[in-house]
C-alpha cells in the first residue's frame, strides 16, 4: 500500500524520470512500458487486487453465523443428557 501511495502522489516526477532515461532510445517500447506501469490503470489493478486479498483474509477469519453458532450451542446442551434406552427388566429374587 505505501508503494501504491508513493507511486500516486509522484506521477509526475516519475513520468519526468521515464522521460529522461528514455530519450536517446530508437523505439518508444521501453518507453511505454514504463509507463503503463505506473499509470492509472496498473495502480487500480493492484488496489483491486489488495482489496481482494484483504477480503478474502477477512471472510476466512469471520466469525461463524447464526445457523452454525445455534448448532454448536444445541451440541454442548445435548452433550449434557445421555440417550435413555429401552427399558430392562429384571428379575426380583
Amino acid at each position: 500500500m505505501d508503494e501504491l501511495d508513493t507511486v500516486t502522489s509522484h506521477i509526475g516526477e516519475l513520468e519526468e524520470a521515464i522521460e529522461e532515461d528514455c530519450e536517446g532510445d530508437r523505439t518508444g517500447d521501453r518507453r511505454a512500458a514504463m509507463m503503463k506501469a505506473i499509470s492509472l490503470d496498473g495502480r487500480a489493478n493492484t488496489l483491486k487486487t489488495l482489496s481482494l486479498a484483504f477480503k478474502t483474509l477477512n471472510e476466512a477469519s469471520a466469525p461463524q453465523g447464526k445457523k452454525a453458532a445455534q448448532q454448536e450451542a444445541a451440541k454442548a446442551v445435548a452433550g449434557r443428557f445421555r440417550q435413555i434406552g429401552p427399558p430392562t427388566l429384571k428379575a426380583v429374587k
